[in-house]
């Protein structure tokens, strides 16, 4: 019955900490229940009593773990994080029963199914009884069963001998899935920024500020209008309308989806429908004009989430057909045959892209992977690839990341000189792509089609992988319509060999190699060696958002590319990066909430 705390983050932490623990002198400590087997007996029976003490001394059911101090979150701030993250879990139906045992419950749902709503549980119970009568039963309850292990079916003995009313489907509901409270009619209320309060009655529109920028577009300003809450609506929309001050056009991207979900364990459809428009290059004619190129999206899809094979399983997987409908403003010049001179047009391009995926991915602490297959099909070609990530932990922290690439261009009609040109951008390419070649225009880039200056230096980490560039050959290197295969290694650096660890701030360096071949390379007087290579360092920041890399070491075919075309600055142009904002997704941040 000793219990070490620490301060808390404040004295109304600390009070909750101290009657907590205090409270399992009783449950279990006393009244010796199984917490094991029946966790809901102790965690739960002393978290509602915990709510009893917080409302009679504070008028509120918890800790206000969101507080922060200022009134924009208190104002915002749920009436019970623990009772919107539950919502939001079976809203999700990846919920568990009360009467599961300790071992079979997940992280997530044991705090929030053996804490939150088995006490929301013993609420209901309350409320049955009445206050009075109940107070008499607890009390009973623990003076008969004082030490001597009492059972789920002992406690709803007690509950009979002093209950009016019957208790059978009270208590059936220990063994369900799902809300034990009246679900309320939500009202659509509008507010700025965001909110968590009051989520049982109000599905929320939130509007707040928003800004991005482009090398076309400069600085875009803009709002976002979206209704994502916990917990989850079935039908959620985002929409972002950005005014580019640079290119004075109104950009902006959107999504809209619904969700069915497929049984109780959580296998989900979603159907979506997301677009976006901004300006991807810009050209200024002869009269000093800027001229700008803007592209448009629209992806319609459906999605298919496999449930877990059971409630502690870090794996998900699920299935993706996109369709990728995309419009772009080219550049064209045309000879005028009486002057000589140049007629320049900006003819409108549009292409359909179909994309199958399959992902598989496992999220555990320890040697997490993801495998993925991917096939699309575009006018005249199938471009198929395998994608394999395995990470590496090491016993000090830190770890290395292994990824394996393999893919295959076919093409579904003649191979001809104009069709291999009008696929160009579909092929399969040793180094990371730039930004004309994300062709389904899924990552975001600085400069998407800049051939000077940093932003001419961005990279998107796919096919090959490489971190060396040669855009501005005709013909890059490793770039093939037939097949590919590549490898890319990166691990982390130990503190005591690390040269940044002497800063004050933490940076995280790794070492970084990729090596790979491709099918022209293994054609009689390839003109390069079968298997290519590149080595350096790698600066990974705000979680693997943004990453650069400095090649340090690679294939001769590169040393003279490097040499033939870059006379100046050498080192500081080879550096690459790449900007990954889905690194910024919360199921990746944080797997375990499973939301």
């Amino acid at each position: 019955t000793i219990t070490l705390l620490s301060a808390g983050s404040d004295e109304q932490m600390l009070d909750y900490l101290i009657n907590h623990e205090v409270g399992h002198n009783w449950f279990y400590g006393i009244v010796a229940s199984n917490e094991r087997t029946h966790p809901w007996m102790d965690e739960g029976m002393n978290s509602y009593y915990d709510q009893r003490y917080f409302k009679k001394y504070y008028g509120i059911p918890e800790p206000k773990f969101l507080e922060g101090g200022t009134p924009f979150l208190t104002k915002r701030n749920p009436r019970s994080i623990s009772e919107t993250l539950l919502s939001t879990l079976i809203h999700l139906k990846k919920d568990q029963p009360i009467e599961t045992t300790s071992q079979q419950f997940n992280a997530v749902n044991y705090n929030l199914v053996a804490y939150t709503k088995a006490a929301q549980w013993m609420g209901l119970l309350e409320q049955q009884m009445g206050t009075s009568l109940f107070d008499s039963m607890m009390r009973h309850y623990y003076k008969n069963y004082a030490f001597r292990h009492p059972y789920p079916e002992d406690f709803q003995q007690v509950v009979n001998a002093f209950s009016t009313k019957p208790t059978d489907s009270l208590f059936g509901l220990l063994h369900k899935k799902g809300s034990i409270t009246a679900a309320q009619v939500k009202k659509i209320k509008p507010i700025t920024f965001f909110s968590l309060k009051d989520t049982d009655k109000n599905h929320y529109v939130s509007v707040l500020p928003t800004a991005g920028y482009n090398f076309y577009d400069k600085i875009m300003l803009g709002a976002m209008i979206h209704n994502y809450n916990l917990p989850n609506s079935r039908l959620q929309f985002l929409a972002v309308p950005l005014l580019g001050t640079g290119s004075k056009k109104l950009n902006g991207l959107g999504r809209i989806s619904y969700q069915i979900f497929a049984g109780n364990k959580g296998a989900k459809i979603e159907l979506a429908l997301s677009g976006a428009r901004f300006n991807s290059d810009s050209f200024t004619d002869s009269t000093g004009k800027i001229n700008y190129q803007p592209f448009t999206k629209l992806a319609p899809s459906v999605k298919y989430n496999f449930a877990p094979s059971h409630p502690q399983s870090n794996v998900s997987k699920y299935i993706q057909f996109r369709t990728f409908l995309i419009s772009e403003t080219a550049l064209r010049f045309r000879r005028d045959t009486i002057t000589g001179g140049n007629i320049i047009s900006y003819p409108t391009q549009k292409r359909l892209l179909n994309q199958l995926q399959f992902v598989l991915q496992d999220s555990r602490k320890l040697y997490p992977y993801k495998a993925a297959l991917q096939i699309e099909q575009g006018n005249g070609f199938i471009r198929s690839n395998f994608t394999g990530n395995y990470f590496f932990n090491y016993a000090k922290g830190g770890g290395a990341d292994v990824r394996f690439f393999a893919g295959k261009f076919f093409y579904t009609g003649a191979e001809t000189f104009l069709t291999r040109f009008e696929t160009d951008r579909y092929h399969l390419n040793m180094t990371g792509a730039n930004g004309s070649e994300d062709y389904t225009y899924q990552n975001y880039f600085v400069g998407r089609n800049e051939f000077e200056g940093f932003s001419n230096q961005q990279i998107m980490m796919r096919d090959g992988g490489f971190k060396v560039r040669t855009d501005l050959l005709s013909n890059k290197i490793g770039k093939t319509d037939n097949w590919l295969i590549a490898m890319n290694f990166n691990s982390s650096i130990p503190d005591n060999i690390n040269p940044l660890s002497i800063l004050p701030i933490k940076l995280p360096l790794k070492v970084f190699a990729d090596v790979g071949t491709y099918a022209e390379a293994w054609e009689t007087d390839a003109g390069t060696s079968r298997f290519l290579f590149d080595a350096g360092l790698q600066l990974s920041l705000f979680k693997n958002t943004l990453n650069v890399y400095i090649p340090i070491l690679y294939s001769k075919v590169y040393d003279n590319y490097f040499k033939s075309t870059i006379t100046e600055k050498r080192f500081l142009k080879n550096i690459s990066f790449s900007i990954d904002i889905h690194q910024l997704n919360a199921n990746k941040l944080f797997p375990q909430l499973q939301f």
